[in-house]
């Protein structure tokens, strides 16, 4: 209680001075939109500065949005010139526009800017485009220019953002959260799951975003926000293409390409990835097992090898046609192929009280698991006037998983002398997902817009576990039906949502209101059960901003959920192996989390920074707990928790010095205090935890580049006990030649080999250490070539402004 008390009033207390001084401001606004003149399409991302004429100082910046439009608020009275400029365009800027008292609103309406293989005139090609574009709201981070991301996976990328991390297994966390929604190309994906993204090819991103306080216009799901990964879809006119191909030690090998050909009216594209990995993991367990009414205890000392050789694939295949001036239609599929072969061996040692051993032996797996995945996209998008205010989209996707796992295990027992056992286990599984939505959104009125929607997600799991025996005195392998687990679910969410935005001098506010209705259905066929619940909620969310110049402060308010899948249910115990088991609990509810979020930007020529202040409130919070089932078994699921609240600084930025270096810097730390006393542990458990990040790219020439990127992560707070720290460091270098169509990349990942993932537990009945470590440190060498021509050259546009037209 006492730490929303406090979070509350620093926020109003930071508020409300601003609030009073932001009265006194000017309230020009500047508005337009960023265009690709050979494709006619937008061009998002672009950045857009404002110049005084007089002085050619820095006066406002923005950047474009996802349709290319910008708006600048707030900007004085006055003369200036517009620059705007993209990685791989020509910067441009246009004659002297003005401002005054009488006519403060200016439309500059479209903004032509050409591909930097077509001449223009008289033009200065930009310089690289900064790695990560920090704001308030959100982070950016262009994938493309990153060194680490060519010869990387996404699970690598995401590492090097601020306030996101990424344990062994590939599960993202955000500002210590691992309920984080991930999403590819802004819809729900079969393919963001940890394995996948572990494979995924980095270099096949274009961009990925971090959306910690989402508006209502976004899935309320996951507690600390939205992580959304955009593929490359590239516009460029003409005929354009990328390869790239990088080797590494152990055999490792990633390849990608990436065509399109865009003649103005239709873009084609298409893309394909391919990446050969190669992992040695280890780990070691010391656990206690204490009878609590008798003082005894079970010891268990486990050590683990093994290795993994995945293959993965990843294709995609588009067009997008613009039908007419105002109609857009499109249509894209993707396919991806996942196999990888496993081996591992564990040696288990069990003693008694007095550390005598009682049982000694190995237990070895040779496995093999396939993944088939398909998606197919359409969309349809209007616009009612050239401005692309008042327009309407809708977007229809379909994707298909199936997923074979077969493993084949061998106990070979020292103490006591048992004969060999082989187990057999072979899962099948299928998830399939529809996702419909319309989106619709136009001006209101003066400074006002709205835009509303539907949103329906359908995502249907098929499971099916079968397990069977072999022992020594027979060939025969005997089905246990004991084990068998087949279940169904069917968890739809459908939501219609509305936000308004209003405009007023420094002022701006963005309500919403999201209603969700999320019908359930699990059919647990192995005990002949099923479940049937609704979940109906309101999602109301508050975006309030204030702008002074380039700074800007912030205050968001939203509530999000994050629901139990299937899995998470299931009452019926896999058995991970003999003596570990995994059980979900069939009455685990929704978390329920309200967060509140401030925040600051500070720009000052080549320097942002972005500190923010978060609050986030949870009920029904979900816990990995586990016990002791007798001696020898222990028995893991999820449980919800009575409350679990967190507050922290959040602080990310960006420094451009010169030519010479751009470096992205984020820190986060955070108070984290958990009432599990409805479960039996403490009520006030509570840590500090933080951690920290730089990414900086030095330009030792024009043509030659290196990469430095440092990650330190502290100890984390557990129901049960405590994660320990972890610290990484990673190199990259890039040599350019002939004029940047080929490229020379290196990297090493994981310099020190000094990744160690180190989970205590500390509970009246169980003491335990466990360590995992996998071969990080990997070294890849490889190249990039672009080559790409022009539909045709163009001579300088004109520029043609009606000063008085509002938008």
């Amino acid at each position: 209680m006492m730490i929303r008390k406090f979070l509350l009033m620093t926020l109003w207390a930071v508020w409300l001075p601003y609030a009073v001084l932001a009265q006194n401001s000017g309230n020009g606004i500047i508005t337009g939109r960023v265009i690709d003149i050979q494709a006619g399409t937008p061009v998002e991302y672009a950045n857009i500065i404002l110049l005084d004429t007089a002085t050619a100082k820095l006066v406002a910046g923005v950047v474009s949005d996802s349709s290319g439009l910008f708006r600048m608020n707030n900007v004085p009275m006055g003369t200036f010139f517009l620059e705007y400029s993209f990685i791989g365009y020509v910067r441009q800027r246009t004659k002297a526009i003005t401002l005054t008292r009488k006519n403060p609103r200016l439309n500059l309406g479209d903004l032509p800017i050409a591909y930097s293989a077509v001449t223009m005139g008289e033009v200065n090609v930009t310089a690289e485009r900064t790695t990560m574009i920090t704001k308030i709201d959100r982070k950016v981070f262009n994938v493309e220019k990153d060194i680490m991301a060519q010869t990387g996976t996404v699970t690598d990328v995401l590492q090097t953002i601020p306030s996101v991390s990424v344990d062994m297994d590939g599960n993202v966390s955000l500002r210590g959260s691992e309920n984080v929604t991930i999403l590819i190309n802004g819809r729900p994906s079969l393919m963001s799951g940890a394995a996948n993204l572990e494979q995924m090819p980095a270099s096949m991103i274009e961009r990925i975003e971090v959306i910690t306080n989402p508006s209502a216009k976004y899935r309320p799901d996951g507690t600390a926000g939205i992580i959304n990964i955009i593929l490359k879809k590239d516009r460029k006119a003409g005929i354009n293409s990328t390869l790239g191909a990088n080797f590494g030690d152990y055999g490792r090998f990633n390849t990608n390409l990436q065509l399109n050909y865009n003649s103005g009216k239709v873009n084609l594209y298409g893309s394909y990835g391919y990446r050969q990995d190669h992992r040695i993991r280890t780990s070691s367990l010391t656990s206690q097992t204490i009878d609590t009414a008798t003082g005894n205890s079970t010891w268990l000392i486990q050590n683990s090898s093994g290795t993994m050789k995945p293959h993965f694939h990843l294709a995609q295949l588009g067009a997008d046609w613009n039908v007419s001036s105002k109609d857009v239609v499109g249509i894209s599929a993707t396919y991806s192929y996942r196999v990888f072969n496993r081996s591992d061996v564990s040696a288990n040692t069990y003693k008694d009280s007095a550390l005598v051993p009682t049982e000694i032996f190995n237990r070895t797996l040779d496995g093999r698991e396939n993944e088939n995945g398909y998606g197919v996209k359409g969309y349809y998008e209007h616009t009612f006037n050239k401005e692309d205010e008042h327009l309407v989209k809708i977007d229809f996707e379909y994707q298909d998983d199936t997923e074979k796992e077969d493993d084949y295990w061998t106990n070979d027992y020292t103490l006591p002398a048992y004969p060999q056992s082989k187990d057999h286990s072979l899962a099948t599984n299928r998830d399939q997902e529809i996702n419909i939505s319309v989106n619709y959104q136009r001006p209101l009125w003066e400074n006002a817009s709205l835009e509303a929607g539907y949103e329906g997600n359908i995502p249907l799991t098929t499971r099916d576990q079968q397990v069977w025996h072999q022992y020594a005195d027979s060939a025969v392998w005997i089905e246990d039906t004991e084990q068998r687990n087949m279940f169904y679910a069917n968890q739809a969410v459908h939501a219609l949502y509305a936000t308004v935005s209003w405009q007023w001098k420094k002022f701006s506010v963005l309500g919403g209101l999201r209603a969700e209705d999320a019908p359930t259905y699990l059919e647990f066929k192995t005990i002949d059960t099923t479940v049937n619940q609704n979940y109906f909620a309101l999602y109301p969310t508050l975006h309030m901003g204030i702008t002074s110049g380039k700074n800007e402060w912030q205050l968001n308010y939203s509530r999000r959920v994050n629901r139990p899948d299937g899995e998470d249910m299931n009452p019926v115990p896999e058995y991970r192996d003999p003596r570990n088991i995994f059980v979900g609990n069939p009455e685990l509810k929704p978390e329920d989390i309200h967060s509140i979020e401030f925040g600051y930007s500070f720009k000052h020529e080549g320097l942002t920074v972005v500190p923010s202040l978060f609050y986030r409130y949870k009920v029904n919070g979900f816990s990995w707990v586990t016990h002791t089932e007798n001696d020898t078994i222990l028995v893991t699921t999820i449980e919800n928790i009575a409350t679990d609240q967190s507050a922290g600084l959040d602080l990310s930025g960006t420094w451009q010095i010169r030519k010479i270096a751009g470096i992205n810097f984020g820190a986060s730390g955070f108070y984290n205090e958990i009432d599990a006393s409805n479960i039996g542990y403490s009520s006030h458990k509570a840590a500090w935890s933080w951690n920290a990040k730089v990414n900086a790219s030095f330009s030792i020439t024009k043509t030659t580049f290196f990469q430095f990127n440092g990650q330190y992560r502290s100890e984390v707070l557990t129901p049960q006990g405590f994660r320990r720290p972890t610290w990484v460091i990673n190199l990259g270098f890039r040599q350019d030649f002939w004029k940047k169509k080929v490229s020379l990349i290196a990297t090493i990942s994981d310099l020190f080999n000094s990744q160690v993932w180190k989970t205590s537990i500390n509970t009246p009945e169980l003491v335990s250490e466990s360590m995992r470590k996998r071969d990080a440190r990997v070294f890849y060498v490889g190249f990039l070539i672009n080559v790409g021509t022009s539909a045709k050259k163009s001579k300088e546009p004109k520029f043609e402004f009606d000063n008085g037209m509002d938008r």
